[in-house]
C-alpha cells in the first residue's frame, strides 16, 4: 500500500471483479462526492463538469453529492456503497484517510482516490495530475503580464496539492523574469469567499497587479477582488474565463475530467487496477485556456514564443530545472 495523503482526493467505488462490462449488463452507477459547491468555479466545478461528460459518455447513473464536511466522509461513502453503487467518487485530499479506514469492508468496491496519491490492495486506486507544473505554467504567464514587476498566489489551505502549485508558481515566475517579486498568503479556508476576497486585497496593496488562487470557494473571493482592484487574475483548474472576461488572463489547467474519464473507463474494460497514476501535460491532466479577448492582444508573438518554450519544457520534465 502506498499513501501520500498531500493533495485534493477523489474517491471512486466500483466492483472489484476487474472484467469489462458484458453487452447487456446492469448500468454502471457512479458517485460523486463534493467537499464543496459545484458553482465553485474551480475545484469541484471542474470535477462535476468531469462526471457530466463521463455519464454522456459511458451512459452510466451518477448521483452527485456537494459540501460533505470531512466528519460525514465515511458516511457517506459506507452509504453509496452498501446501496451499490459501482463507483462512488470523493473529491479532495480529505478523502483518502476515510477510503483506507472502510474499503476492506466492501471488497465489491472499487475506491478511487483524486487528486491524491493513495492505492491498497485489493480496491483502491487513485488519479492525480502535476499541480506543481501547472503553477509553474500559471507563474511564467504572470510574470509575462505584469507591469508593476510583482504577483502573487492565495491558496485556501496549505495542503501539499496547493503547496505544489505555490512552489512551481515561483519557479516558473522567476525563470521568466527573475527578479520579479512573488507574494504568497493562505486564506485559511477552501469555502471562505470573503476571506478570500480579503486576503487577495492585501497582497494587491503590497503591489501585486496579477494574483492566482487555489482552493474552492475562496478563489470566488480572489477573482472578485481582482475584479474590483483593476488587476488581472489567472484561473486555476476550472476555466474561469466566462466569470470574469475583463480580469481572467487565462487559466492554469488541472483537467480533473480527464482523470474521471480515465477511471470510469478503466473500470468499464476491467483494467483498474489498485495504482496511483499521475497525469501532466503530456496526458492532458493539465493544460493552458486560451488567452481571450483584451489579453489575447496582450501575447505578442514574443511572449507567445516564451510561453511555448515554458510549455515544452513542462512536456519534457525540465519546468524549474
Amino acid at each position: 500500500m502506498t499513501a501520500r495523503l498531500p493533495k485534493s482526493a477523489l474517491i471512486l467505488a466500483l466492483p472489484l471483479a476487474a472484467l469489462p462490462l458484458a453487452a447487456g449488463a446492469e448500468t454502471l452507477r457512479v458517485a460523486l462526492v463534493l467537499p464543496g459547491s459545484i458553482t465553485d468555479g474551480t475545484f469541484n466545478a471542474a470535477a462535476n463538469e468531469g462526471i457530466l461528460a463521463a455519464k454522456a459518455k459511458y451512459d452510466i447513473e451518477v448521483s452527485v453529492r456537494e459540501n460533505t464536511d470531512f466528519a460525514q466522509i465515511a458516511e457517506v461513502l459506507t452509504s453509496y456503497a452498501r446501496d451499490g453503487y459501482d463507483v462512488v467518487i470523493g473529491h479532495g485530499f480529505q478523502f483518502a484517510e476515510p477510503v483506507l479506514e472502510i474499503h476492506a469492508q466492501y471488497p465489491d468496491t472499487w475506491f478511487i482516490v483524486n487528486t491524491a496519491q493513495v492505492a491498497a490492495e485489493p480496491n483502491v486506486a487513485s488519479f492525480d495530475n502535476r499541480w506543481g507544473d501547472a503553477g509553474y505554467i500559471a507563474g511564467a504567464v504572470a510574470a509575462l503580464v505584469t507591469e508593476k514587476g510583482v504577483i502573487g498566489h492565495i491558496g485556501g489551505i496549505p495542503v501539499p496539492v496547493i503547496e505544489d502549485y505555490n512552489a512551481g508558481f515561483a519557479a516558473g515566475a522567476t525563470r521568466v523574469k527573475p527578479d520579479v517579486k512573488v507574494l504568497s498568503a493562505y486564506v485559511g479556508s477552501f469555502s471562505d469567499i470573503a476571506r478570500g476576497a480579503e486576503i487577495t486585497t492585501s497582497l494587491i496593496e503590497q503591489g501585486a497587479d496579477v494574483v492566482t488562487s487555489t482552493g474552492n470557494e475562496n478563489v470566488v473571493g480572489t477573482i472578485q477582488a481582482a475584479g474590483q482592484a483593476g488587476v488581472m487574475a489567472i484561473g486555476t483548474a476550472f476555466d474561469a474565463y466566462e466569470m470574469a472576461p475583463d480580469t481572467i488572463v487565462t487559466t492554469a489547467l488541472i483537467n480533473m475530467g480527464v482523470n474521471i474519464d480515465m477511471a470510469i473507463g478503466k473500470v468499464v474494460d476491467g483494467s483498474i487496477k489498485p495504482e496511483v497514476t499521475v497525469l501532466g501535460l503530456n496526458e492532458n491532466g493539465i493544460g493552458l485556456a486560451p488567452f481571450r479577448g483584451r489579453f489575447e492582444a496582450m501575447i505578442t508573438p514574443e511572449k507567445q514564443a516564451v510561453v511555448d518554450a515554458v510549455l515544452a519544457d513542462v512536456r519534457d520534465g525540465k519546468a524549474g530545472k
